[in-house]
């Protein structure tokens, strides 16, 4: 029965003095939390949200948070998706945050007291913004966007500002009524004015139950009631509190009547996560160096991280000597993150370290979540033969084989790895290094995250989760981002330039710079990153044994443009494809990175390296890179810029040792180009299904688009498990490249496996064929030959040309032997340099190639 208070003036005094009513006047009643708390982005261990950035702790209530650092983020996708309005207004979807502590079932009641402190201004649709308290909840990241099955979807309680007060699912974008009667008219909200929400379920426990939604205000009093629902469809589950929309208010107090319920233990980890970033290791004045990014819960602050040569050090872990300390920092772009750059106790080519991380005093190494294992942060032995696994395209929503409860809202909706027993038997394996590469968090793919908080929450959410935080912490780690972790799909070229400095291309630049500087920040450490400069990320990680290099490039961010039509408004408008994507003066890398890469391939002295970072040189995935030139999906990969890809692959394939990783295109694969004896590998998803389709004529003998002669070794994808196009049989394909690079054999090798994500190290590789193989059948043939040579013991060794253009570097053997017995593009009968450095001594000389043969 309705009592509208605001028409009967008995009701509106009874409704004063229900707001006044102290909060123990119910027996049985508990104060879920009254926020008396410093002001702080977080908001208690008791609250969980997908939408943190909703809500902030501000003098001591629960405060919406409205202009929020990326806000006006709209679902735009990237140009070549489709023409994009420039002028476009944003609304803040549902913003939902959850208790973890309470799953209700049964009767009980909730009570939410607020206070409304601003209206909504020039609203053109008044009936959009609202607050109130949601119920029934299967997860604890339901949100955003309303969507899932009646069943699946939560039942929220609000009132909205225009007034309308009642019981609605969170089906859809829209306020569906859960019943025809289930909304009225309570009268608009007043600024300034206090309100209570109430939510009380009730009935006999075997049969359906009533629902009974109350506004309680000064001026009266508003009923809904809901009768005959079933209560595990609509009423059982996690509980929390709603908004969306321009209104802002505050949550002073939420208190909970539970009934038979019993508070569930649900401990939570202080550190998210903390991963030491490999490609920083260096060596300083004699000293190892290496930086740490620690990204904590909550405020915090100093950071200290301790190492020692021991899990678990004689003398405690307390007692560990600090090996660096950081601020905790939270600004534009962090959120309770340290850079830490720490000195190691030692030599890590020549011990496994371990780490513990410490905040103000406190250790927080530990994972106290229920499905975490415990241990402490590890660093291991850098020494041959290197095992590095190759990991790609980490999604934590959609279906997937095997793992119940994965649709839109469902209990396992958001989950941190696609196989329950996902890593099982990855220690196994002995892996150094993790090589995280493209799409590595998915910064877009749940929702376009309208706050930093927002942005932080997806990431720790698919990093920090119990199993990846363990391989992170366990590993070195390198982190190689993809578009998709920029928080928008197909980002490169000059277009994502634009989109991040211009107000008028229909997205936000403001949201584009701060997923920049947060990118730059956490893959590098980088305490002032710019948010408009294009970074520079390549990179090189040596080994310090100095037998080994791993490279690490960027190839989205300095390409040319993906449009081929161009002068089409100065005469040219008829003629398609001027600008081809054959074109020569098409760039992959730009001219400052190519000129970096050309440099360090033909100067490194590891006798093998890996590179990262080149999405598909080859094109052998659909859609056709050559017929749908301006297909977004084709011109994503690497090799559609085809003279860029051309020269990168006569670079890789001047000397003997590289191999080419990268993820991206959802399939695990390996492939050979025949001429230039170039082994190209992509690895992943571990999350992400779709993988690209084969194009016409694959086969383990083919021909890429470009007419590149091709042995396809092995492919793993959604459809097929062989490059012989055998139905796949694996029900979730996920999984990761198996590296390991040998150097300290006299004739180098290099090993190449594709692995589902649960495999057993004696598992036979997937996709229907690996590589193990010698250096020296690697790149393209020799063009001439060198005399045998012997120079000082393990130096490193460069041969140029006279004219200083440098050749090819290499590292002499423990006996001075320099392991080379010719060179690529090179003619005979050349006088070349030869140069050797070691411990401060320099020796040179002249070299005269000779004639194969």
């Amino acid at each position: 029965m309705s009592r509208r208070g605001f028409t009967c003036g008995s009701m509106a005094s009874l409704a004063a003095a229900a707001l006044a009513r102290p909060a123990s006047a119910r027996q049985g009643e508990t104060v879920v939390d009254d926020f008396n708390r410093p002001d702080s982005f977080y908001h208690g261990d008791g609250w969980e949200s997908l939408n943190p950035g909703y809500w902030k702790l501000q003098d001591r209530a629960l405060r919406r948070s409205l202009r929020t650092r990326g806000r006006k983020a709209r679902a735009t996708g990237f140009p070549f998706h489709r023409f994009m309005e420039t002028e476009y207004e944003t609304r803040p979807p549902y913003g939902m945050i959850w208790r973890r502590d309470w799953r209700l079932t049964g009767n009980y009641r909730i009570v939410m007291d607020a206070t409304v402190r601003t209206l909504p201004e020039n609203d053109p649709e008044p009936d959009y913004s609202l607050m109130g308290v949601c119920f029934g909840g299967r997860t604890l990241y339901e949100s955003w966007n309303g969507a899932g099955k009646p069943e699946d979807a939560c039942w929220y309680t609000a009132w909205r500002s225009d007034g309308a007060f009642g019981v609605f699912s969170h089906t859809s974008d829209e306020t569906v009524k859960v019943q025809p009667d289930s909304a009225r008219q309570a009268g608009k909200p007043e600024r300034g004015e206090s309100v209570r929400i109430e939510l009380e379920v009730t009935g006999e426990p075997s049969g359906p139950a009533a629902a009974t939604a109350r506004l309680i205000r000064s001026v009266g009093e508003t009923t809904i009631h809901c009768a005959n629902v079933e209560r595990t469809a609509f009423l059982e589950g996690y509980f929390g509190l709603v908004a969306r929309g321009g209104l802002d208010f505050e949550v002073n107090k939420v208190r909970l009547e539970p009934g038979d319920n019993r508070p569930i233990t649900d401990p939570v980890n202080e550190l998210q996560v903390c991963y030491p970033l490999g490609d920083s290791l260096r060596q300083v004045d004699g000293h190892w160096r290496c930086k740490f990014i620690a990204i904590f819960r909550q405020e915090g602050r100093r950071a200290e991280i301790r190492i020692a040569n021991s899990e678990s050090p004689g003398s405690g872990w307390a007692a560990a000597k600090v090996a660096g300390r950081a601020d905790i920092v939270t600004n534009g772009f962090r959120r309770a993150t340290a850079v830490v750059d720490c000195v190691l106790p030692g030599n890590p080519a020549e011990t496994t370290f371990y780490y513990t991380v410490w905040k103000d005093g406190t250790d927080v190494t530990i994972d106290p979540r229920s499905s975490a294992r415990q241990y402490v942060g590890r660093l291991p032995q850098l020494k041959a033969p290197y095992r590095l696994c190759g990991l790609s395209c980490h999604a934590i929503v959609g279906r997937k084989p095997g793992m119940d409860r994965t649709e839109k809202f469902q209990e396992n909706w958001i989950h941190d790895q696609p196989l329950q027993d996902a890593y099982q038997y990855l220690d196994d394996y002995g892996f150094q290094v993790m090589v995280w590469e493209d799409d590595i968090w998915y910064l877009e793919l749940v929702l376009y995250t309208t706050s930093t908080d927002d942005a932080y929450k997806i990431i720790t959410t698919t990093l920090a989760g119990p199993t990846t935080r363990q391989q992170m912490m366990r590993h070195w780690n390198v982190l190689n981002p993809g578009d998709h972790d920029y928080g928008m799909d197909d980002v490169k070229g000059p277009e994502q330039i634009a989109v991040r400095t211009r107000h008028d291309l229909g997205q936000d630049p403001e949201y584009m710079q701060r997923n920049f500087e947060i990118v730059q920040h956490l893959i590098t450490g980088d305490d002032s990153p710019s948010g408009t400069a294009n970074p520079k990320r390549w990179r090189r990680w040596k080994m310090p044994g100095r037998d080994f290099a791993l490279l690490i490039v960027d190839a989205r961010l300095w390409r040319s443009s993906q449009d081929t039509h161009i002068w089409a408004t100065e005469g040219w408008a008829d003629r398609g494809h001027i600008y081809d994507r054959k074109d020569p003066t098409r760039s992959l890398l730009g001219e400052e990175q190519f000129a970096w890469l050309q440099e360090t391939v033909r100067t490194e002295t590891a006798s093998l390296i890996c590179i990262t970072g080149l999405n598909g040189l080859h094109t052998v995935w659909q859609p056709s890179a050559e017929a749908e030139q301006r297909n977004r999906v084709a011109a994503d990969y690497a090799g559609w810029v085809k003279a860029g890809s051309d020269r990168v692959i006569e670079l890789l394939s001047s000397r003997e040792g590289i191999v080419s990783v990268y993820g991206d295109v959802h399939i695990g694969s390996i492939l050979k180009n025949r001429e230039a004896r170039l082994y190209e590998c992509s690895f992943g998803p571990i999350g992400r299904t779709g993988g690209r389709r084969v194009k016409d004529g694959f086969g383990r003998l083919m021909q890429d688009y470009d007419g590149r002669e091709i042995d396809f070794i092995a492919l793993f994808q959604q459809d097929y498990e062989s490059p012989d196009l055998k139905p796949q049989t694996t029900p979730g394909y996920w999984n990761f490249l198996e590296m390991v690079f040998d150097p300290a054999r006299r004739e180098p090798r290099i090993a190449l496996r594709v692995r589902r994500l649960n495999d057993r190290v004696g598992h036979s590789p997937r996709g229907g064929g690996s590589v193990d193989i010698s250096a020296s059948s690697t790149g393209r043939l020799h063009s001439c030959r060198l005399p045998e040579i012997r120079t000082m013991p393990l130096s490193d060794v460069r041969f140029t040309m006279l004219d200083g253009r440098p050749i090819r570097g290499v590292r002499s053997q423990a006996d001075g032997t320099v392991p080379l017995s010719g060179l690529i593009d090179v003619p005979p009968e050349t006088e070349v340099l030869m140069t050797a450095h070691a411990s401060g001594t320099v020796e040179a000389r002249a070299i005269r190639t000779a004639p194969l043969g």
